[in-house]
């Protein structure tokens, strides 16, 4: 949701960044683009006002008139606005050039399936060999049983890779010819080794292990299957 919340949000931002884009664009349309300046000029003996610019290389001019006061303000006007505007013309375009990797970079999280935050505890009989906590892309294994047979994890922080490797291996084989029977029979339509080990406990014949989720009010004995 809050990925949601922020890709809308920078959709917002970069719909006001192209219609302020738009706006601009028409107003350097109405007052030209060129870089100017006003300079004078002593043309026998008498002032003169030229706009100048800089075109293929070669130095532009154009008569604006007799050197008076406040003769050319509203040229000057257009030569300020145009410069402000051309500034914050720039500014945009590195702003929605922004905007735009970052809204590339959330399609791709939002594609992606939402990653759930869980716990659970792993035991031996009725004894607690530890306790793994995932949130984000971390998982955090609290160990209390360091032992090769009584224990599943070899490190107390692993990734979700890594974990869904493991809790693999208290899975029956996806591959095997009665899978979707068994899959229908816990009552679920796709082979995740979460939506498994919720369901069975993640037991197995070869040992004494099991796992136990949040708000289960169950001992070895409910589930353990020798």
């Amino acid at each position: 949701m809050k990925l949601k919340n922020y890709n809308n949000k920078l959709n917002e931002l970069y719909k006001e960044c192209t219609e302020e884009l738009h706006k601009i664009d028409k107003e350097l349309e109405s007052i030209g683009r060129r870089r100017s300046s006003i300079v004078v000029k002593k043309i026998d003996g008498k002032m003169y006002y030229y706009e100048q610019w800089k075109e293929d290389g070669k130095i532009k001019n154009i008569s604006l008139g007799r050197l008076a006061p406040g003769a050319v303000a509203e040229e000057e006007k257009k030569i300020l606005r145009r410069i402000e505007y051309m500034q914050r013309y720039k500014e945009l375009i590195q702003v929605e050039s922004m905007i735009k990797s970052q809204l590339d970079e959330l399609k791709k999280d939002l594609l992606s399936p939402e990653l759930e935050d869980y716990t659970f505890e792993v035991y031996w009989k009725d004894e607690i060999s530890a306790r793994v906590s995932v949130k984000g892309k971390r998982v955090h294994v609290s160990r209390y049983i360091i032992h090769p047979i009584r224990q599943l994890f070899y490190s107390d922080s692993i990734s979700r890779n890594q974990l869904n490797e493991i809790l693999k291996l208290r899975c029956f084989d996806e591959e095997r010819t009665d899978s979707h029977e068994k899959l229908k029979a816990l009552g679920l339509k796709e082979y995740k080794p979460l939506d498994i080990v919720r369901k069975t406990h993640g037991v197995s014949y070869n040992d004494f292990l099991w796992f136990r989720f949040p708000g289960e009010n169950i001992t070895a004995k409910d589930v353990l299957v020798r």
